[in-house]
């Protein structure tokens, strides 16, 4: 389950798409998340994820950023709550490893064949 407070249209569907996306892709079926997310001016960070017991998380990811960066870091606090759920160590370096490859992969399988453009280009700085 996913609640979703603050941000622009464009940004709620992106959250939507990408919660949907690792829930198929990162989650097992008795694992899956409740994500209370918040987009809103995120102080001294892009974003950070709280992990508050049973299965539910909050995550505040700064509102300014463009699509592209958007998307990655948001990929990359999906990766934190995967390390959470697997009672693993809550890694940095392996969040960093992963959000560009959870990115490339959301926008292949779901983001590129819904544009007649490629208007987000991951691959792009």
């Amino acid at each position: 389950m996913l609640y979703i407070h603050g941000g622009n249209k464009e940004q709620v569907k992106l959250s939507q798409q990408l919660f949907h996306f690792c829930n198929e892709s990162l989650f097992s079926k008795k694992e899956k998340p409740t994500i209370d997310l918040s987009i809103k001016k995120v102080e001294g960070a892009l974003a950070w994820t709280d992990y508050e017991g049973d299965g539910k998380f909050f995550i505040e990811i700064e509102e300014s950023l463009d699509r592209r960066r958007f998307i990655i870091t948001l990929c990359h606090e999906m990766i934190h709550v995967r390390q959470f759920l697997a009672g693993v160590e809550v890694s940095e370096f392996s969040a960093y490893y992963y959000e560009e490859r959870l990115a490339n992969q959301f926008y292949d399988e779901e983001l590129a064949n819904n544009f007649e453009e490629n208007i987000l280009d991951i691959n792009e700085d």
